[in-house]
């Protein structure tokens, strides 16, 4: 019986412990210095969305390497592994969200 309930003790602290250490990390939210996006308001595709998320991370890949910008130098622009009919849709998302991540580059850039 002894043995049980100071288990229990164990298990009921490390749980609420736990919880709180997972409460406060949400709590800080990102990293200081990174950005994360935030998607233009509209009733958009699915298509449009992965383009968007596509985009930032191709133009992050982009910024690292130093180059200028160009989402015409991607694949995943150029050839989208959709259904025809999706890949406008895409190509708007991926320009908007490339774009995005470079003008946002550009504006801390100004700022500094």
């Amino acid at each position: 019986m002894r043995v049980t309930k100071t288990a229990t003790a164990l298990l009921l602290g490390l749980a609420l412990s736990g919880g709180m250490a997972v409460a406060v990390h949400a709590q800080e939210g990102p990293p200081p210095g990174s950005w994360q996006p935030v998607e233009p308001e509209g009733n958009w595709s699915q298509a449009w969305h992965s383009g968007f998320h596509d985009g930032i991370e191709a133009a992050r890949h982009d910024i690292e390497a130093g180059r200028s910008p160009d989402p015409d130098r991607h694949d995943k622009f150029r050839h989208p592994d959709l259904p025809r009919d999706q890949r406008d849709d895409f190509r708007e998302g991926f320009r908007r969200g490339y774009h995005m991540a470079f003008d946002h580059r550009d504006h801390d850039r100004d700022r500094q």
